[in-house]
């Protein structure tokens, strides 16, 4: 009796050991699949103005990156450097993209690390599979700015804090990691900070009783702080080019959210909210009290923070806050293996449903993968320039601090001549413009409004208007690529 009953003991052991390291293996898988979906038809969409900026930015070395980001987007310049050491090896829409895809990737890992260490093994890779799979993730991890990236610096932030918090003794490693962490995300993307208050909710919430960790916890915080503190300061300056274009979010804000995480989709939205109710039901218990108090703070806080500030001084995007989908595919990960454990062939039901949700959200993956599915379709624009321009034609940029927004391609404006209607890569004085028409034949202009229309000075349009009321020029084409307008003037006779 005691040798069959220490058999089948070793047998247990056997597969619960098998299932152990199983479940290690289930970050790698979430990574992996996410990687792919990401890395789908990645170089198929079209360059946009924000891309554009990041891209040639980039490659103008760390002498542009300092000039640019010394008049504007200094909030970036950590990107900026980081995609300067990629076009160093190439400058094609799947090079430049290449770091938010494995950044989503690591995410999507991170994720399952997460769930694993919170609920269960399966929980996680639950979670990091349908991260992978929503329409948001894939639009961020196929494009040439920091979102992606600052996503995955959430999870890891989140991962740091929740082994601070998991120790016993406190280690102060531990929260030193954390506190580099969130300079890091600060400086990636300063809304990224909104990350800290849903944190504080979370140090407050984990065990009351352990004080020192609150205390290490905002000391951590206010060393973040302090290392961002000198961007912030820079960033003030710049505000008003910054974020004047935004606009306060209303009461369906959160609604409007939700539809952007599930690619449009009333029917995906409804599922995907049911499973993070779940998930938030399964954590409500005693059991899971720190797991409850890491992840709900994280989906809600930094969206309400953002919100609040936004009713007296706009500062909301949902890019913005992009990092909230990552606690919001956890939280459903936990509330589908909640549904699941408990029936028969559990994982092949909870299979089945992200096959249903893959399925789903398949026509609103398609569409981010389109040629000119971005805002702007900088690809058609340079493709009319390479056809149609001359060498010598000369090129108005509208307004000239915009040019950065339209150039990615940069082989088509090789041939066009940018100084003669500029004054070093600004708006040339109206008087002076009208005279520097004098000796032109062609003049193609590039119109990239700025947000809201918000141009910092008259000149850009003064000079358009008198452009277009010079009886020498008349209008041989215009082209509309989204937000970017493109206009061939020619001299009569020309």
């Amino acid at each position: 009796m005691t040798s069959t009953t220490g058999r089948f003991a070793t047998a247990e052991d056997a597969v619960g050991g098998a299932r152990r390291e199983l479940g290690r293996l289930y970050p790698v898988v979430a990574g992996v699949v996410a990687l792919g979906i990401c890395l789908w038809r990645i170089g198929t969409p079209t360059y946009w103005r924000d891309e554009s900026v990041s891209v040639v930015v980039g490659r103008s070395g760390v002498s542009g990156i300092r000039e640019f980001t010394g008049r504007i987007d200094a909030v970036h310049t950590l990107y900026y450097l980081l995609i300067h050491l990629v076009t160093e090896v190439g400058t094609s829409e799947v090079f430049t993209r290449a770091p938010s895809a494995v950044a989503a990737a690591l995410a999507a890992a991170g994720i399952a690390v997460l769930g694993r260490r919170l609920y269960s093994a399966r929980a996680g890779l639950y979670g990091g599979l349908l991260y992978g799979l929503l329409p948001i993730t894939s639009r961020y991890a196929e494009e040439v700015r920091q979102y992606a990236l600052v996503s995955a610096g959430a999870v890891l932030a989140s991962y740091l804090l929740l082994r601070s918090l998991d120790q016993q003794r406190l280690r102060a490693g531990w929260y030193i990691a954390y506190a580099a962490s969130m300079g890091l995300l600060g400086w990636l993307h300063l809304y990224a900070l909104f990350l800290l208050p849903a944190h504080a909710v979370t140090a407050l919430l984990w065990d009351r009783r352990r004080l020192h960790h609150l205390v290490a916890w905002g000391l951590a915080a206010f060393a973040a702080v302090a290392a961002v503190l000198p961007l912030v300061l820079v960033a003030r300056g710049q505000e008003g080019a910054q974020v004047s274009w935004l606009r306060r979010p209303g009461l369906a804000a959160p609604y409007d959210y939700g539809l952007l995480v599930a690619g449009g989709g009333r029917i995906v939205l409804l599922a995907l909210a049911a499973a993070v109710v779940a998930g938030a039901v399964r954590l409500a218990g005693r059991d899971h009290r720190n797991a409850a108090a890491l992840v709900v703070p994280w989906l809600i806080v930094p969206f309400v923070v953002a919100w609040t500030i936004s009713q007296a001084h706009p500062v909301y995007h949902p890019r913005y806050v992009l990092y909230c989908v990552c606690a919001l595919a956890l939280l459903a990960g936990v509330g589908l293996e909640a549904v699941t454990e408990r029936l028969t062939g559990g994982l092949s039901v909870a299979v089945l449903a992200l096959a249903c949700l893959a399925v789903a959200v398949l026509p609103a993956q398609l569409e981010l993968r389109e040629p000119r599915s971005r805002p702007d379709d900088l690809r058609s624009l340079a493709a009319v320039l390479r056809q149609r321009s001359r060498p010598g034609d000369a090129v108005l940029y509208v307004p000239a601090d915009q040019r950065v927004f339209a150039t990615v391609y940069a082989d088509a404006f090789a041939r066009l001549d940018a100084a003669a209607l500029h004054d070093h890569g600004r708006d040339l004085p109206t008087d002076r413009f009208r005279t520097a028409l004098g000796s032109r034949s062609r003049i193609w202009v590039v119109e990239i409004p700025p947000p809201g229309h918000r141009y910092r000075t008259p000149l850009p349009l003064r000079n358009l208007t008198a452009l277009r009321r010079d009886g020498r020029f008349t209008s041989t084409g215009s082209w509309a690529f989204g937000g970017v307008r493109l206009a061939l003037y020619s001299r009569h006779g020309g």
